[in-house]
């Protein structure tokens, strides 16, 4: 496979906002992929996550 490289004015001509709106979209109906590398975690390893750093209050 070969590798496309470009600049960021060209990328912003070819995603458009609606562009990216519609790819968005489609990816929210795509299912969620595991592999055996990354497999899903279970209700007990989910509740050992926790914030790394302090939610910012508006003020």
């Amino acid at each position: 496979m070969a590798m496309v490289t470009m600049t960021m004015d060209e990328a912003k001509k070819i995603m458009t906002p609606e562009r990216r709106r519609r790819e968005i979209e489609e990816a929210r109906k795509l299912p969620f992929v595991y592999d055996p590398e990354c497999p899903p975690l279970t209700e007990e390893q989910l509740k050992r996550f926790h914030r790394v750093t302090p939610r910012h209050t508006a003020g």
